[in-house]
């Protein structure tokens, strides 16, 4: 979140929790394991010309267990030493060591951009990776017309658990102010740090996207081959295909239809054993009246099928995730009283089975009923509070959990709002989700058009 204080000046910050737990039936002693909570703020002077300057402070704010300290203070900003030319760069030092970052941009011509960067991170950003890392980006990119562009880039990387060189390249087509299509492919050999295995890696995936008038249509393949060395000499090749589409469709000013289709399978060249696969498919209306747009109503259906592969399970053999094929059918329904609250709830059906044998899958019943009343209030103009009250009932294992969530929003503007809140339950609100590890703070950011 960013306020810009003057012309010139201004201000962000930001909140970043990660809980870190090892699932190993032996913990090694040197591992670090559990909550911290790090927060940054970030004061930026653009002069307006040619160069601009930022400094920044990160602390942690909480922390348990072994977990260590994430201190860090630093400088950065850019330069432009030509109308074709910029550099940029940052340093900083912290708990877990030095961090540099410089790169560069050439504006070659009016189509043609060539840019190249370096930085050596020290868990700085949002992934919390706990490890020093370098990588090495040069790339250019070129608009061959108005309506399309390539880009040809390689990625050096090193320090981390695999080091090695990818090269990436793509083009995007705007064929029609309606239609627009997106190709990549990337290439390159990955060497584990400890054990110098090599993954000789190819991936692509093409995209298309469709939008005229009422209708929206998108749709997405991506692929990635591996061929990965192993430990006695021996190679396995894992090839993973994913298909994602989506649809939007105005049906009237006060309804719209919605959907999606996510699939995703990997195969093993060791066998069945080790393939995995996942299917959710979503059909949803929305229902917004235009005459009286207090009301709101969203009923959705949805079929999950997740088959986690044996990387996704224990070294004990133990599954790390259900094999889960579900049902789920909700309806989610909110009332303006007053322009001040509002009153709603939702209710979720689940029909369900799960199973933890891998080789011979013997699913039991895995059904669910979730309860959720809600109410919001609106004060000050620009702040929310949201109260609920939960129920999930399970049948099958004749059992009731109930608790509340809390949260309270500020709206930033008229279409986005930020909030915090404490969830006093253990369960989600997707009974796709069969995790009961959802107790505790949440951030939730809202944006709508």
């Amino acid at each position: 979140m960013s306020y810009a204080l003057t012309q010139y000046w201004s201000v962000s910050t930001g909140v970043r929790f990660d809980h870190r737990e090892d699932d190993s039936p032996v913990v090694l002693a040197t591992q670090e394991e559990g909550d911290r909570v790090d927060g940054v703020v970030q004061v930026d002077y653009d002069s307006g010309g040619a160069w601009n300057a930022y400094g920044f402070g990160q602390g942690t704010l909480m922390k348990s267990d072994d977990r260590d300290r994430n201190e860090r203070y630093g400088l950065g900003g850019a330069f432009r030493i030509s109308d074709r030319l910029v550099i940029d760069g940052e340093a900083s030092y912290g708990a877990s060591g030095p961090a540099v970052r410089l790169g560069t941009s050439f504006q070659e011509s009016e189509e043609t951009y060539r840019y190249m960067s370096y930085a050596v991170e020290n868990e700085r950003g949002i992934d919390g990776r706990h490890q020093r890392r370098g990588n090495l980006v040069s790339g250019i990119r070129a608009r061959l017309s108005d309506s399309g562009s390539v880009y040809v880039e390689d990625r050096f990387q090193h320090g981390g658990a695999q080091n090695g060189l990818i090269r990436a390249m793509g083009m995007t087509l705007a064929t029609s102010d309606r239609w627009s299509v997106t190709g990549s492919w990337e290439l390159g050999t990955l060497i584990n740090r400890q054990t110098y295995a090599e993954t000789e890696r190819r991936a692509g995936g093409i995209a298309a996207g469709y939008r005229f008038d009422k209708l929206q249509l998108s749709g997405n393949v991506e692929y990635r081959h591996d061929d990965s060395e192993q430990l006695d000499g021996s190679h396995e090749q894992r090839t993973t295909w994913l298909f994602r589409s989506s649809l939007k469709y105005q049906m009237t000013p006060s309804s719209r239809l919605l959907g999606k289709v996510n699939y995703s399978t990997s195969d093993s060249s060791e066998g069945t054993f080790y393939d995995g696969g996942y299917t959710e498919a979503v059909l949803g209306y929305a229902f917004r009246p235009v005459t009286n747009d207090r009301l709101n109503v969203l009923a959705k259906y949805t079929y999950f099928s997740n088959m986690p592969t044996t990387d996704q399970f224990t070294s004990t053999g133990s599954a790390s995730q259900f094999i889960q094929r579900s049902h789920v059918a909700s309806l989610d329904v909110s009332y303006d009283l007053t322009p001040e609250w509002s009153v709603g709830g939702k209710y979720a059906f689940r029909r369900g089975e799960v199973s933890l044998d891998r080789v011979n899958p013997d699913f039991f019943s895995n059904n669910a009923h979730l309860y959720i009343l809600r109410t919001d209030y609106r004060f000050l103009k620009n702040w929310e509070v949201l109260a609920e009250g939960r129920m999930l009932h399970l049948p099958d294992l004749d059992e009731r959990r109930t608790g509340a969530l809390v949260s309270i929003s500020r709206y930033l503007g008229d279409h986005f709002k930020v909030g915090i809140g404490y969830n006093f339950t253990d369960f989600s609100e997707d009974l796709t989700d069969l995790s009961y590890d959802h107790h505790g703070f949440f951030l939730n950011f809202t944006g709508s058009l």
